[in-house]
């Protein structure tokens, strides 16, 4: 489906920025600013553990202090409504990792991240090749203790924390490309009608030979 979106002004808000919800953010845009913002960009509206909601627990709820998807849905009757979806990573607190800790190896997600050896195959980083990383934190990696006792290093591109908040998704995982089918549908069913792929630049993990 084409979506022709008018050459205006765009209004990005996070849903608290404008009065401090998503149903006074709606009463501010229809009483100030009618017709003004025919895309209405709001970022990470959903439950999050950090990083001012871009370290999602979930996409199928709304964070309850900013409202519900009902306010959502209101809002879509009179923008087309973008949001982002964070296409690199997920909450450490999100119900697959958790799930992951719990089980280890044995979770029926434990292909969703990704663990050192499916870069070096016996899951110990290679000084040299880390130095021609581009990192965003002083190691792009975490150590976490399973429920088992089991230490698991997996790839963590962002986060200030140690242990990270946000944990890499592996995007070759035919489990997290059904995910996001998933949840694009669930957006399309409330109306969305554009996704921000938030941090795709950082999805693809993998050594390139380079020959000179």
């Amino acid at each position: 489906m084409q979506i022709d979106i008018p050459n205006k002004v765009q209004l990005i808000s996070y849903a608290d920025s404008l009065g401090g919800n998503l149903c006074v953010m709606r009463d501010i845009l229809d009483r100030y600013f009618s017709s003004l913002f025919p895309v209405l960009h709001i970022l990470p509206p959903f439950p999050s553990s950090g990083d001012r909601g871009f370290a999602p627990l979930c996409y199928t709820e709304i964070e309850k202090t900013f409202g519900t998807w009902d306010d959502i849905d209101a809002l879509g009757k009179q923008y087309s409504i973008l949001v982002d979806l964070m296409v690199n990573h997920i909450s450490k607190h999100s119900p697959q990792f958790q799930d992951f800790l719990r089980n280890g190896r044995k979770s029926a997600f434990s292909d969703w991240f990704i663990t050192l050896d499916k870069l070096w195959p016996d899951g110990v980083p290679n000084q040299n090749d880390l130095d021609m990383v581009y990192l965003r934190r002083p190691m792009p990696y975490s150590e976490y203790r399973t429920m088992a006792g089991n230490i698991e290093r997996i790839w963590t591109t962002f986060g200030l924390e140690d242990p990270s908040e946000q944990i890499d998704l592996d995007v070759t995982s035919k489990k997290v490309l059904e995910m996001f089918e998933e949840i694009l549908a669930f957006f399309s069913r409330h109306g969305i009608k554009i996704v921000r792929l938030d941090t795709i630049g950082y999805v693809i993990k993998k050594w390139v030979l380079h020959v000179f």
